[in-house]
């Protein structure tokens, strides 16, 4: 009897030992500048008028979009990273779409998505 209560103290003895302290672990938080990661929103309405942060930019036949392209590559010079929302219209030609996709390569974003129309 008396060897059966070593053979258990031994092993609470050995297992309490390999269990790792909660305090010991570490967690890396998601941290970043409060504020610069508000989402620049293009939108494109049905007539292919692009408008960044809703002031419009360049003309709707003009396939270069130079305005659009400063203000893209302003803002990513101050913050590379900087998250960019494209929201065309249900209506909006593909190709003006492929323009400011081009717009945004050339201008060197890296955070990109597109939002659901609105209308």
């Amino acid at each position: 009897m008396l060897d059966i209560l070593f053979v258990l103290l031994l092993f609470f003895m050995v297992s309490a030992g390999a269990q790792k302290h909660e305090t010991n672990l570490t967690t890396q938080l998601p941290g970043g500048k409060p504020g610069h990661d508000v989402p620049i929103q293009v939108t494109i309405d049905s007539d292919g008028q692009v408008t960044v942060n809703s002031a419009p930019t360049d003309t709707p036949d003009d396939h270069a979009l130079p305005e659009t392209l400063g203000r893209l590559k302003a803002i990513v010079q101050t913050n590379a990273t900087q998250p960019v929302v494209i929201t065309p219209s249900r209506s909006t030609r593909h190709q003006r779409v492929v323009d400011v996709l081009n717009a945004c390569a050339d201008a060197g974003v890296k955070n990109l998505a597109f939002g659901t129309p609105s209308d």
